[in-house]
């Protein structure tokens, strides 16, 4: 609990009053003080499982037939896209109001008109459903995840067979099991993580674009009779001089990804021998007579933790918009009137110097007084004119 101050309350010689010396509070003691911002990136994560099979001796010359063994090779990658800032988008709408002029504009949200509050999401959740739909479409040649998020609905009744994708805290698609539908490949090389990283960059451009279609913003200067949902916003241009331009822009995030190599795992069957779910580390496990030829073929995977950054940036777009007014650059008042409100603003810019001195005057008069009350002149400050006398 706070203290009160030790300081003892004096009287004020003003008024003859004692000031209140209120307590110093905590700025923390009503309640818990909110933990801080942060300003590092934001990052959506999203996790991806690629299998592949390859034949153990297809790798390296090793002695033995081995044409009958295959290793069952996993790799999981993490994309992270992180939020870096925020950039304008499309021109959406353009306006030049003159001087004096009004106009009401109606935005509408096109996405809203045509989904009802059950099957309404944020952006993220609807970019990182396009990402799973486009995934499956990718790998599995199924548009039907694709074609329900287009008309708007849930993914719940399809999101099982995402095939290895799974997106963590945007409720998308959520797969990961490594059966038939996972992401395969016939060689190793496809399994290195600038490849997955450019075919997620791929795809996640693609998603960006479908979001952008299906969460399109309208504005214009007429009320559609059969708009739902409308944002009426009225601008005035009080410049007596200059036009304004209004440049309506869409507002758009902007993301730089990473793919980082998470886990590999692999198992070795030849014939009747089967080894268990084994890691890179663990190839010591294999069999002797094996184990030359997996540590060949580990050779072309890439490592764990393996970081791959794209130098290319994905932008996102958000439900927002921003109005950048910008002055015309020619005056639009005959030579006459502009040269009097020319000197309009110079009377006034003289009115305001007039001002300014008489505040100075002021003050340099209470110096005066203040230095004839230090030295004991009491006589009055100010001479009292002359009385005339009429005879």
């Amino acid at each position: 609990m706070p203290t009160q101050n030790d300081s003892t309350p004096t009287q004020d010689p003003a008024d003859g009053t004692i000031p209140v010396i209120l307590p110093t509070q905590d700025v923390c003691c009503e309640s818990p003080c909110d933990p801080p911002w942060r300003t590092e990136p934001s990052c959506t994560i999203f996790t991806e499982t690629k299998n592949t099979t390859v034949g153990l001796g297809s790798a390296t010359p090793v002695t033995g037939d081995f044409g009958r063994g295959f290793v069952n090779i996993t790799v999981t990658y993490t994309h992270a896209l992180c939020l870096t800032g925020k950039q304008h988008g499309g021109l959406a709408y353009t306006l030049t109001l003159l001087p004096g002029e009004k106009m009401t504009l109606y935005q509408s949200d096109r996405y809203r008109r045509t989904t009802s509050e059950t099957e309404r999401y944020s952006v993220q959740t609807t970019f990182a459903q396009f990402v799973s739909a486009l995934y499956q479409q990718q790998n599995s040649n199924d548009s039907s995840a694709l074609i329900q998020v287009l008309n708007n609905q849930s993914q719940s009744s399809s999101s099982s067979a995402g095939g290895g994708f799974s997106i963590f805290g945007l409720g998308g698609a959520s797969g990961g099991s490594s059966n038939s539908n996972s992401s395969g490949s016939s060689s190793a090389v496809d399994l290195s993580s600038q490849t997955s990283a450019n075919q997620f960059l791929s795809l996640a451009q693609q998603a960006s674009q479908y979001t952008d279609l299906q969460r399109s913003i309208t504005v214009s200067s007429y009320e559609d009779a059969e708009t739902v949902s409308t944002t009426q916003r009225t601008l005035v241009n009080i410049n007596q001089c200059h036009a304004v331009n209004y440049f309506v822009r869409k507002v758009l995030d902007v993301y730089t990804s990473t793919t980082t190599v998470t886990a590999v795992t692999f198992q070795v069957t030849v014939g009747n021998y089967v080894s268990a779910v084994l890691t890179p580390a663990q190839v010591s496990q294999v069999e002797s007579q094996y184990r030359a030829a997996v540590e060949a073929i580990l050779k072309t995977l890439p490592a764990i933790g393996e970081i791959t950054q794209q130098p290319t940036v994905l932008t996102i777009p958000t439900d927002g918009v921003v109005y950048d007014p910008e002055l015309a650059h020619c005056c639009a008042l005959d030579p006459e009137l502009e040269q009097a409100t020319i000197i309009k603003l110079e009377r006034d810019q003289a009115e305001a110097q007039k001002a300014g001195l008489q505040v100075q005057l002021m003050a340099l008069e209470i110096q005066r007084r203040q230095a004839l009350l230090a030295a004991g002149t009491l006589t009055p400050f100010e001479v009292a004119p002359p009385t005339t006398v009429v005879a």
